[in-house]
């Protein structure tokens, strides 16, 4: 787990950068322990146009940045990789920093609670508005973050 001072850091440096810290989890896959950091740009404000992509060069050039930070802030820890990399076109969204970055995408939304059929309940919509209790797809009226038991975002391709 990171702490909260180290998370803070890596937020400054990647904005520094002009990044924006989506996430940090640790995962173990194959008997290694890997640090998986994912950036994003910031949105223009304009929720009608998508945010720009983070490039491989992108990444790389942060995991440089942040790798002499890590080897001091993390001297004590086990053995680990890093991994840099965009958030994905279809995230996981689990904190309300994650609905915000996600604002005017379309997301799929499950409910803990379950329908009179016993089945899992499945919003999907464009997210439009979000604070730190809920977020509200159009059309739908404001829905509890405790009420999630998962969301993520949807890409639609068109051909």
């Amino acid at each position: 787990m990171i702490d909260l001072a180290l998370e803070s850091q890596i937020t400054n440096l990647a904005e520094s950068m002009g990044f924006v810290l989506y996430d940090i989890v640790w995962v173990k896959e194959n008997e290694q322990n890997i640090l998986r950091v994912s950036l994003t740009k910031p949105h223009n404000g304009d929720t009608n146009t998508p945010r720009d992509s983070i490039t491989l060069d992108e990444c790389a050039l942060f995991s440089t940045a942040l790798s002499p930070l890590l080897d001091v802030a993390l001297e004590q820890s086990h053995a680990y990789h890093l991994e840099v990399s965009s958030p994905g076109l279809e995230r996981t969204l689990k904190k309300p920093k994650h609905f915000a970055l996600s604002l005017g995408e379309e997301v799929s939304v499950v409910l803990k609670e379950k329908s009179t059929e016993g089945k899992n309940v499945a919003i999907e919509g464009v997210l439009c508005a979000c604070d730190e209790e809920s977020i509200t797809l159009e059309g739908h009226t404001p829905i509890p973050l405790a009420q999630i038991k998962k969301a993520k975002t949807i890409f639609r391709f068109y051909a």
